[in-house]
C-alpha cells in the first residue's frame, strides 16, 4: 500500500496533452486535490475506458474514526482542472453484522452495464474468527462530496455529511478470519473470486446471479503462514492460471482443473462455472475446449440444488401415478437424453410416457404398484455416454402420517425425500400437483426443528481449540446431557459439506472424538448431534499449518531412558507424540508451554546408534530436522568427603562420557545409617560431580553412602578410603608385625 500526498497532483502520462509527458501543469492551471484529513492512505485504483472514468479508493483515519472513501473523476474532459472538477466521492460501508472500517484490497467485476466492485474490509482484529469479510457494490453512480476532499482551493472542503455506499446484499458474500487479496473474472452470469488469505492460501468463491456464495475451494495452501499480497494478477493468454506473491515467492497457480474429473456426475458436482462435461469428447472441460459439442454444465440456479430430483402424484383422472424427474443441468445443444425406470428387474413405466427432453423426464405407473407400501425405484438417467444412477423410494405421500397424531421433523424430511409435498399449513404430507412445480427440499421441514422438546445437550469446553489441519486425535469433550450425542459435526467455512466424528468413551458429561484432517486451514464451527439429526452447541476450533521441528537439545539421551528433551519449532502444541526410529518407540510429548517449544521424555534402549524424530499430528508425521542418538550411562568410580566451612563438600568421581549433563538432571541423596541428607550440586564436570550437604543444627553431617538419579538410571556408592589412611594402617600393621617377631626372637634367645 502507498500513502497519498496531499494535496494530489493529477499527472500527464500522455505526451500528446498539453505541458507534455510527466508535466502537473496543463495551460497555466495547477490541478489538484485537497484533503484536510491528516492519515490518507491509498489501497487501489482504476481506469475505465469507456465510459472514461477513474477511481481511486482510500482509507482515512481521524481521531474519532476511519473510513472507506471511493472518488470519481470524469477522465474524458479535455483539460485536467476540467478532470479535477468532475471530482464526486462517496463513504462506503461495510458491514450490516459488524464494522469493518479498513479497505484491505478490491477488484474490479467485469460486467455489461454497471461497475460491480468487491472489496475485503477488515475488522482490525486479529482474534475475530470473521475479521475479514468480502462484499460487493454498484459504484456506477458515484455522487456527492465526503468531508475533507475537494478540488484545491475549495472553501469549506467538501459537504457537511458524507454520501454513502451500501453493499448489494445484506450480509457479505464471503467472511473469513484474514483475507489479504482479491481477484474475478466472469463466466456468463457467473462471478468466480479468487481470494488470498494471511495465512498463505488460495481460495475459489463462485457467485450466482444473486450473489450468493457456493462452496469455496482451496486451490493453493501454503505449508507456514506467508502472507499473499493483495495485487494478483491473471495469465493474459488464456486466464486458466493466477500470479500470486507470498514472502519471497512467486507462485503460478491454475485457476481451472476440470480434467481432474472423470465424470459428468463428478464434473457437475465440482460446481464450478467454468467446467462442464463436453459430450464429443467424453471429458471434463472449459466451453473454449467445447466449441464443436454439446456442453453440459450446472444452470444458474443449481448452487443449492441436489443433481437428481423428482416429484410423484396422483393422476385425478384415472387409476394411475407419475414420477417426474429433472436433472439440475443445462446444455449448450441437444444431447442425447433418456431415462429408465426398473423395479428389480421389470420396467416400472407403462410406456405411455412422451420421448425425455432433456434435463427432464417422466414415468407413467400403476397406482396399485405404490399403495402396497414403499415401491425401491432404480433411476437410470443417460447424457451421451455417461450414466447417472439413482436409488428412489416411492411412498404413498398420504400414509407417511396417518400413523402419527402430530406432525414430526422426521415425518417432513420423510415426505420430502419421497417426492411428496408437506403442508406447512395443515403439517401433513400429500401428492405434489402436477410437473412444473418447484422441486421441493428438506429446507421445508426446518420450522418443525423449534417444535421438539427434550433435554438439549451443551458444550461447555474443548480440550484444545487449535489443530493442525492433520487433525488430533483423543479429544476431550466437557458439556451436559450428552448421552443422547451420536457424532460431532464439524463445519468449516471453506467446505459446504461438514465433516462428521463418531462418538467413543460418552458419559452425561464428557464424551472423547478425533478432530478429523481438513484440506484448508481456518476457523470451524463444532456441535453435537442428537437421532433426529439436530446439532447442538457452537464451539470453535482452528485449523492452522503443520508443526515444523527445527532443533532438538539435547540430542543424545542415556541408554536407561528418562532424559528430557526439548524440541523447538513453530506450531509444536499441535503435536501429539514422538516416534523413534528405528526403535519405532511412541512417546508422549509433555511441558507444552508454547508454540515454539515441546518436551518429550525419552524412553530405555539397550544399545546406541542413530535415530530419527518423526512428530506425530492427527494422523500424519512430520520429520524433526537433526539425528538423535543414545549413549551409555553414566558410570561413577567412587566419592570422598571433605568439610568446607559448615558444610560438607562430596566430590563424585565419573568416567568421561559425551552425555553432557546438566544441573538439573541430576539428584544426589547422602546416608549415613538411616539418616539422609540431599546434596546440593555445584558443579558438573567431565570427570566429576560436586555437590554439598548443608550443616543441620550446628553438626556437620558425615555419609557413608550415596544414591545418584539421573532419569531412569540410579546407583548406589559406598564411601571410598583415602590413600593417607591406607599407608597408616598398612604401616600400623608392619609394626605390630615386627614387634610380634622381636617378641618371639627374645623368648627364644632366653631359653
Amino acid at each position: 500500500m502507498q500513502i497519498l500526498k496531499i494535496p494530489g497532483i493529477l499527472w500527464n502520462t500522455l505526451d500528446s496533452q498539453p505541458g507534455g509527458i510527466f508535466s502537473k501543469h496543463a495551460e497555466g492551471s495547477d490541478p489538484s486535490l485537497e484533503s484536510t484529513v491528516r492519515d490518507v492512505e491509498f489501497v487501489d485504483g482504476f481506469q475505465r475506458v469507456s465510459p472514461s472514468e477513474s477511481y481511486l479508493f482510500l482509507n482515512t483515519k481521524t481521531d474519532s474514526e476511519r473510513k472507506v472513501l471511493v472518488l470519481w473523476m470524469n477522465s474524458s474532459k479535455g483539460k485536467k482542472i476540467e478532470i479535477i472538477k468532475s471530482l464526486q466521492a462517496s463513504r462506503i460501508l461495510c458491514c450490516s453484522d459488524k464494522a469493518r472500517p479498513v479497505l484491505v484490497a478490491s477488484t474490479v467485476i467485469p460486467s455489461v452495464n454497471r461497475v460491480i466492485w468487491a472489496g475485503v474490509f477488515s475488522a482490525q482484529n486479529q482474534q475475530d474468527l470473521e475479521n475479514s469479510a468480502l462484499a460487493l457494490y454498484d459504484i456506477s453512480h458515484v455522487k456527492g462530496r465526503v468531508k475533507g476532499f475537494c478540488i484545491f482551493g475549495e472553501n469549506p472542503c467538501g459537504s457537511e455529511s458524507d454520501t454513502e455506499l451500501q453493499p448489494l446484499s445484506s450480509v457479505p458474500v464471503f467472511k473469513y478470519s484474514s483475507m489479504s487479496a482479491v481477484a474475478a473474472v466472469r463466466s456468463g452470469s457467473w462471478i468466480v473470486l479468487f481470494i488470498g488469505t494471511s495465512d498463505g492460501q488460495l481460495i475459489k468463491l463462485v457467485l450466482d446471479e444473486k450473489y450468493t456464495a457456493g462452496c469455496p475451494t482451496v486451490l493453493f495452501k501454503s505449508d507456514d503462514e506467508r502472507r499473499v499480497f493483495p495485487r494478483m494478477h491473471f495469465d493474459p493468454v488464456d486466464f486458466k492460471h493466477i500470479y500470486i506473491a507470498l514472502k519471497k515467492q512467486l507462485r503460478r497457480v491454475s485457476v481451472v482443473s476440470c480434467a481432474k474429473y472423470i465424470t459428468l456426475k463428478d464434473c457437475r458436482a465440482a460446481l464450478d462455472p467454468l467446467c462442464g462435461w463436453c459430450v464429443n469428447t467424453h471429458r471434463c472441460s472449459t466451453q473454449e475446449e467445447c466449441l464443436k459439442s454439446s456442453w453440459v454444465s450446472i444452470p444458474k440456479d443449481s448452487l443449492q440444488k441436489q443433481l437428481v430430483s423428482f416429484q410423484v402424484w396422483a393422476e385425478k383422472s384415472s387409476n394411475k401415478m407419475t414420477l417426474f424427474l429433472s436433472l439440475s443441468l443445462e446444455s449448450t445443444g441437444n444431447p442425447a437424453f433418456s431415462c429408465t425406470f426398473n423395479t428389480g428387474t421389470m420396467n416400472l413405466c407403462d410406456g405411455t410416457d412422451p420421448p425425455a427432453v432433456f434435463p427432464n423426464c417422466s414415468c407413467s405407473f400403476s397406482d396399485q404398484l405404490l399403495y402396497t407400501g414403499g415401491l425401491p425405484i432404480s433411476a437410470e438417467v443417460t447424457v451421451g455416454d455417461q450414466k447417472i444412477t439413482e436409488m428412489l423410494m416411492l411412498k404413498n405421500c398420504l400414509n407417511i402420517n396417518n400413523n402419527s397424531l402430530s406432525a414430526s421433523y422426521t415425518q417432513c424430511v420423510q415426505c420430502v425425500s419421497s417426492g411428496c409435498h408437506w403442508s406447512s399449513s395443515s403439517k401433513r404430507c400429500d401428492w405434489t400437483h402436477g410437473s412444473g412445480l418447484q422441486l421441493h427440499t428438506q429446507d421445508e421441514c426446518k420450522y418443525l426443528l423449534s417444535e421438539m422438546v427434550y433435554s438439549k445437550p451443551e458444550i461447555r469446553s474443548l480440550e484444545l481449540n487449535k489443530v493442525s489441519f492433520h487433525g488430533r486425535n483423543n479429544v476431550l469433550l466437557r458439556g451436559r446431557n450428552l448421552e443422547s450425542v451420536t457424532k460431532i459435526r464439524i463445519q468449516a467455512d471453506l467446505e459446504c459439506i461438514p465433516k462428521e466424528s463418531p462418538v467413543f468413551d460418552r458419559s452425561s458429561d464428557t464424551l472423547r472424538f478425533h478432530i478429523p484432517p481438513s484440506g484448508t486451514k481456518g476457523t470451524v464451527k463444532v456441535c453435537v448431534v442428537t437421532p433426529d439429526d439436530r446439532c447442538h452447541g457452537n464451539s470453535i476450533i482452528t485449523y492452522s499449518s503443520q508443526p515444523s521441528c527445527t532443533a532438538i537439545q539435547p540430542t543424545v539421551s542415556w541408554s536407561s531412558g528418562g532424559r528430557k528433551i526439548h524440541l523447538q519449532g513453530s506450531n509444536l502444541e499441535l503435536v501429539e507424540s514422538v516416534t523413534v526410529l528405528p526403535s519405532n518407540k511412541v512417546l508422549k510429548t509433555q511441558y507444552n508451554t508454547s508454540s515454539e517449544d515441546v518436551w518429550f521424555v525419552s524412553g530405555p534402549y539397550d544399545g546406541s546408534g542413530q535415530f530419527r524424530l518423526l512428530l506425530n499430528v492427527g494422523n500424519s508425521t512430520v520429520d524433526c530436522v537433526d539425528y538423535f542418538s543414545y549413549k551409555p550411562d553414566s558410570e561413577f568410580t567412587g566419592f570422598t568427603t571433605v568439610q568446607v566451612a559448615n558444610d560438607l563438600q562430596v566430590n563424585i568421581q565419573k568416567k568421561v562420557d559425551m552425555l553432557n549433563l546438566s544441573m538439573n538432571e541430576v539428584t544426589v541423596t547422602g546416608l549415613q545409617g538411616d539418616q539422609q541428607y540431599p546434596c546440593v550440586l555445584k558443579k558438573i564436570e567431565s570427570n566429576a560431580i560436586i555437590c554439598k550437604i548443608k550443616e543441620e543444627s550446628g553438626h556437620v553431617p558425615e555419609v557413608d553412602s550415596l544414591t545418584i538419579n539421573i532419569g531412569n538410571f540410579s546407583i548406589s556408592l559406598r564411601k571410598r578410603t583415602s590413600n593417607c589412611r591406607f599407608v597408616l594402617i598398612l604401616f600400623s600393621f608392619i609394626f605390630l608385625l615386627i614387634f610380634l617377631i622381636f617378641c618371639i626372637f627374645l623368648l627364644l634367645f632366653r631359653r
